[in-house]
């Protein structure tokens, strides 16, 4: 085989590994060898704290703590929301609500960042379970006790639910990341299944407390407690029937920055737990990290590399590897048709708003890896810079 050859085919066979190949092996594992968390033996009603870590979300509150004290189970509650130096009546609207029900307790702490509020959440939790969940999320009925209850088999250490977009159809953009977020949800769905999971979903996550560890400010919860629990031996399991509703992206500059966050936070957290979660001490969790994430955050690198080792092929007169470099030219029209009708204010075909949103996703997977690179840290963080254009 050519040099040229090796690179494409090498890129091309990790990239249908990623999407195609590591779900399905999770999957047969899944099937012949599944995890199922033990029911409870014996009747208890553990304390579950459900925390919210919250900067300036004081017209949100009311509504999600509401939302929380009226779920019910097998557990007692308590609601701990944290004011991360919030500016407006966040922290008002709180002590208004700890007044009124004593299970509430504010936390009104200077600004720090979400992962520094979250960890004060953590120290003054009482509960033996803590549920991390975001002021815009709203819990379906029944959610959290399906949350809590695979806490009985104490062989696990984290549950995570299904989050599902409200008015996921309203911008092309929300479709598309609707359309990933379902082929994520299977994804999951099967490693945990196998017992192999650590993708969590950061508004739905539920953590033993005593399987805590401190998470760098600079780092996500989502990312890294998932990876501590497995790295102490226990599991962490997906409820699909934990259903939660959020607030879908709503364009293109809030889809970039959002994916550019959750990559630079995502791979750096990845990384450093690689070596601890080595193939020879934790093998399925080595596994999940570098195909369910690691290697999926650097899809563009290796298209990059297949198109460059097709390019080589076709120089050299192999003129069948000039396909992957025509679908890759019909792509990039596709992306500036796309931009092109967007920056006119006009709707683009279905097509084309998914090569442009799809562009837009690996733009800020490769701006992720960038910032790693060059020791970037994005510790505090404003919902509406985020959320601008």
């Amino acid at each position: 085989m050519t040099f040229g050859a090796g690179l494409f085919w090498l890129a091309v066979l990790l990239l249908a590994w990623v999407y195609a190949g590591y779900p399905l092996v999770a999957a047969l594992v899944a099937r012949f060898r599944p995890f199922e968390p033990r029911p409870a033996t014996a009747a208890s009603r553990p304390l579950v704290t459900v925390g919210i870590a919250a900067h300036d979300e004081a017209s949100h509150l009311d509504a999600r703590v509401a939302n929380v004290l009226g779920q019910s189970g097998a557990f007692e509650l308590e609601v701990i929301v944290a004011s991360d130096g919030s500016t407006d009546e966040t922290s008002e609207v709180v002590r208004r609500l700890e007044a009124a029900d004593a299970r509430v307790r504010l936390l009104d702490l200077e600004r720090s960042g979400q992962t520094a509020a979250q960890a004060e959440i953590f120290r003054a939790a009482r509960g033996e379970i803590v549920v991390l969940t975001d002021a815009e999320t709203r819990f379906a009925d029944g959610c959290l006790d399906r949350l809590v209850a695979p806490f009985a088999d104490p062989r696990v250490g984290c549950t995570t639910g299904r989050l599902e977009w409200r008015a996921a159809e309203r911008t092309q953009t929300s479709r598309n990341e609707g359309a990933y977020w379902r082929y994520e949800q299977v994804v999951r769905r099967v490693e945990s299944r196998a017992g192999w999971l650590t993708a969590v979903t950061g508004a739905m996550l539920a953590v033993r407390r005593s399987s805590y560890r401190d998470v760098p400010a600079h780092a996500s919860m989502d990312h890294l407690l998932p990876l501590y629990v497995r790295d102490q031996g226990l599991t962490v399991v997906a409820v699909p029937d934990a259903v939660g509703e959020d607030r879908p992206i709503s364009g293109l500059r809030e889809q970039f920055r959002n994916r550019t966050r959750t990559a630079t936070r995502g791979i750096r957290a990845n990384l450093s737990m690689a070596g601890r979660l080595a193939p020879w001490r934790r093998p399925s969790a080595a596994l999940a990290i570098w195909s369910h994430k690691l290697l999926r955050w650097a899809t563009p690198w290796l298209a990059g590399v297949a198109l460059v080792g097709a390019a080589i092929e076709v120089a050299a007169g192999r003129t069948i590897y000039a396909v992957p470099l025509v679908v890759a030219g019909v792509l990039a029209a596709l992306v500036l048709a796309g931009y092109a009708i967007r920056s006119r204010r006009g709707t683009p075909p279905r097509i084309a708003a998914f090569a442009l949103s799809a562009a837009v996703v690996n733009l800020a997977f490769v701006v992720g890896w960038l910032n790693v690179a060059r020791g970037r840290r994005i510790e505090a963080w404003d919902r509406a810079q985020w959320e601008a254009g």
